[in-house]
Formats: structure tokens, sequence, C-alpha cells
């Protein structure tokens, strides 16, 4: 790099580096207490001011700033119950129940207040014939003399229809003390001889439950033969769903932001190179990453506060010390030629 002495405004200063670099003379002393170079106060003293050489003012050299690695998960479609989305060594898994069921060790994502839970109705209007059954799901139950209900799926016909109607509800919620909770719903209370079932799971999945019975008074029916007639059944919106998963966000090292469009978006905290290594997976059928990691993480340059490098284009200074996850480097165009 040539040395440019009309850079430097005090003549007598200017006169001296002239004759530095030209060497037509040394420094025997100098006052430095004001003079910088790119802004940068100089230090060293008038030995090693003379023992540099042209070279060794500024170096080329382009250094950079650390970057984030980053990642974004698509979405297109609606998202399910018990589909997840992995970030490195954390699994979300999304859940449309109220009692948030996921898998040991994963991550809640709450998508109940997103979806809509299928339901049907049960009419009872005259007392049950023992031996008539009822469908729910698979699950069956059948309806025995008055004091004999003793096993899981037994229900007794009581003297009064509606205290039979009320062993109806024990039994499907399970809190007779002896049929166990039904895994896919729950029902009413009985109002005018209507009872409504509801799938404990929300999403359009809850119209397919089936819904059967034997009962000998044809007035005693179910609305249809699955749920979903009371009320249909809806999934959780992309839009929704990313608005539930940033809301979940536990990542101790990266963080989830709602994207453009139905994105979600993944970046680590930590800025270089080490976030290119966090995996990025999903079990969805409308969702899907970029990658399989994380990407674009960079390496700061390490410098040091002061340091000043060039290359065709910039004038490059630390403004501070900077490491690898750093990005204290400031630069400066060339300019063109005048």
């Amino acid at each position: 790099m040539a040395w440019n002495k009309n850079n430097v405004r005090n003549p007598v200063m200017r006169k001296e580096l002239d004759d530095i670099f030209t060497g037509e003379s040394v420094v025997s002393a100098i006052d430095i207490t004001s003079l910088k170079i790119g802004g940068v106060a100089v230090t060293k003293t008038a030995s090693e001011i003379n023992a540099l050489s042209n070279s060794d003012v500024l170096s080329t050299k382009t250094p950079v700033n650390a970057v984030a690695a980053s990642g974004t998960l698509t979405l297109s479609g609606v998202v399910l119950d018990g589909e997840t989305v992995t970030i490195d060594t954390d699994v979300y898994e999304f859940a449309a129940d109220a009692a948030q069921t996921v898998t040991s060790g994963n991550i809640a994502v709450d998508i109940t207040s997103h979806v809509t839970a299928s339901q049907g109705t049960l009419t009872v209007d005259t007392n049950p014939t023992a031996g008539d059954t009822m469908t729910i799901g698979t699950k069956e139950y059948t309806f025995v003399p008055i004091g004999t209900a003793n096993a899981d799926g037994e229900i007794d016909v009581e003297v009064l229809l509606a205290d039979t109607q009320v062993n109806i509800v024990a039994a499907v919620n399970g809190t007779d003390g002896f049929n166990v909770a039904h895994t896919l719903v729950s029902i009413g209370d009985f109002s005018s001889d209507d009872a409504v079932i509801t799938a404990l799971v929300g999403g359009v999945a809850g119209d397919s439950i089936a819904t059967t019975e034997t009962f000998t008074a044809v007035s005693n029916v179910f609305d249809a033969g699955t749920l979903g007639t009371t009320q249909a059944g809806a999934d959780c919106t992309a839009a929704n769903a990313i608005t539930a998963i940033v809301a979940a966000d536990a990542g101790a090292d990266y963080t989830l932001a709602d994207g453009a469009g139905d994105t979600l978006t993944v970046t680590c905290d930590t800025k270089g190179i080490v976030g290119n290594a966090y995996v990025t997976e999903e079990t969805m059928g409308n969702a899907a990453f970029g990658a399989a990691t994380l990407e674009g993480g960079v390496d700061g340059t390490l410098g040091s506060e002061g340091e000043i490098f060039f290359d065709t284009s910039y004038i490059y200074i630390c403004s501070a010390d900077n490491t690898i996850n750093d990005n204290n480097w400031r630069r400066v165009s060339i300019g063109n030629v005048y």
C-alpha cells in the first residue's frame, strides 16, 4: 500500500512521516498525545514507529463479524394433535386436549383454544332394558339389572329414568367407582333427556368417533353414527399453530419467532458456526424445515481493539476486542479514485 502524505494535515507531522516511509530519516522523538489514525490514538513509541515498514502499517485482510445460524419452518396447512417439531434437543408436541397429554419429555404446545372438539348427542327418554348396549368409539356399555353393575362397561338400570341417566354419565366419565373413564370422550349431564358427548381431543379426527346402540326403545338413540353432528370438529390453522409454538418457546440457546407468512423462524442465540449443528426436524403432514439443521452461522474474525486492516473495498477497524461470537468490526468504504 503506497504512503499518501496528503492524508496528514499537520505539515510537520506529514514531513516526519514522509521521511520515515521514504526512508530518508528516522524519528528521534514524537508527540503522540493527539495523533490518531482511523480515529484511534497512536500509542507506539518513536523507536516502534521507526521499525515500521509500509507493509506493517496496514495488513491486507477482510475481517468478518459473527453471524447467528437460523432456520425456517414453513407451514402449508392445518396442524394436528400429536405432531412434533424438533429443535436441537427440544421436542415440541402440539396438544389439543385439556390435559395437555404429550410424550414424556416433550414440550407441550397448547392449541386447545385454536381447535373445535367434535360433539354428538345421546337421547335416552325411556328406561333401557337389561341387555341393551351402546358403543362409543370401540368401548361397549351394557345395561344390567339394578344393583348388579360392578365392572367396567356395565350400567345399572334404575327404577327411575333420571337415576339411570345419572348412571350413564358416571359410567362414561368414570366416576362411579368401577367404570374407567372413556379415553376419547366425556359426557355432560342429561337435560330434557339429551346428553352431549364431546371428544377430548379437538380437531376433525373427533368426527370419526363411532356412536352406535342396540336400545330396545326406538326413541333411545344417538344423533348420528359418529360424533360431529351436534358440533363438527375443526383443526388448528397454520397461523394459530405458529402463535402457539412461539408462546411455548423453551429454548435456552435459541429463539422462536413468527416469520413472514405462515413460517416459524429459529435463530441461535450465540453467533457463530456453533448453531449450524442444531437439528431441525418435524413429524407434520403440512410443514417442513428448509434444511436438516440451522444454517448460515459464521464465526467472527478474532481481533484486538484498535486493529486496522484493509482490502480492495474497505478499511476495517476493531472497535473492541472481538471473539468468534462477536461483531465488533466496523468498516469504511475506500471510495473511488480521485
